[in-house]
């Protein structure tokens, strides 16, 4: 078998894979890209197709990915197997990323898919009752480890961190901890295109779960950071599901909490975070204090850098 780039986990997952003897796996190649980490990589079998290997954190996660997928399949690779934690998938061969610029020009299009996937998950009564209660606590639990995370370690001021705290318990208030099944991180590099037919997919599938409201578009406004951007993405949700709900108060209490998670998943990573994701912590730190510490909900972020 040859091997393309550094070893990942779904490939040395293959030694016990019934499926990959059955195929024959030729050639496995990793994975590049925030879409794609060290949890997925690309193998070739004897017939020549390819398949994208998506190696989840136990079998019961595998199991949920793949019936969270199926809720609006179109949207998505397609699930062709699943052993264990690992998931055998659709390669996308004809699809690619979008650069920035395509972004911004779909974001309609963004906008209706998230809508498309918040209507399959409600028809399909997911989340249940109790996956609501399990998404709220888990939330809750996380906003507050990462939250007393950063002020241990320093990286927070104390007018940050009680203002971070004041902000999350108003929106609270006002808002609650709505959940919904979400896509995580809604980036040029989570997006692929097929540029014959426009087709779009998502495919950080490790990232689809039940999580707050609209947390994918927390990551959006880092990009598409201007007023006009959010318009545009809201404009594609309300073409399919009523967008009511997503208000620039709300919107700014989904973006503080998904900041405060990312950064502090970068403290927690430590000397295991990669020097370019290490680099963009200081700016990070910077929005989430701004975010915390202005007056009123702003849609013209100033996040995007390049």
């Amino acid at each position: 078998m040859e091997r393309g780039g550094a070893a990942s986990e779904p490939a040395r997952l293959l030694a016990g894979s019934r499926l990959a003897a059955e195929r024959g796996v030729v050639r496995v190649e990793a994975a590049r890209g925030f879409a794609h980490s060290g949890t997925a990589c690309f193998v070739e079998v004897r017939d020549g197709r390819r398949y994208k290997l998506r190696a989840c954190r136990s079998a019961a996660r595998a199991r949920e990915i793949e019936a969270l997928l199926a809720v609006e399949p179109a949207i998505f690779p397609r699930v062709l197997g699943r052993e264990g934690r690992l998931l055998w998938m659709e390669a996308l061969v004809e699809h690619r990323p979008l650069d920035r610029e395509e972004l911004l020009a779909r974001l309609e299009d963004v906008g209706a898919m998230v809508a498309r996937l918040h209507a399959a998950a409600e028809r399909a009564g997911l989340p249940g009752a109790l996956g609501r209660l399990r998404g709220a606590f888990r939330a809750r639990a996380q906003t507050a480890r990462d939250l007393r995370l950063l002020v241990r370690s320093g990286t927070l001021d104390r007018e940050t961190r009680a203002a971070v705290a004041a902000k999350l318990r108003a929106g609270g208030r006002r808002f609650g901890l709505p959940v919904a099944v979400e896509l995580d991180d809604i980036h040029k590099a989570n997006l692929m295109l097929r540029a014959r037919d426009g087709d779009l997919r998502y495919v950080d599938e490790e990232g689809v779960a039940v999580r707050p409201l609209f947390t994918g578009l927390a990551s959006l406004v880092k990009t598409a950071d201007r007023r006009a951007h959010w318009e545009a993405f809201r404009a594609g949700y309300g073409r399919v599901r009523d967008a009511a709900p997503l208000t620039p108060a709300y919107t700014e209490y989904v973006v503080l909490q998904d900041t405060l998670r990312k950064v502090a998943n970068k403290v927690r990573a430590g000397a295991r975070l990669d020097p370019e994701r290490r680099a963009k912590l200081p700016a990070e730190i910077g929005d989430l204090r701004r975010v915390a510490l202005q007056a009123a909900p702003t849609l013209d972020w100033d996040f995007y850098r390049g």
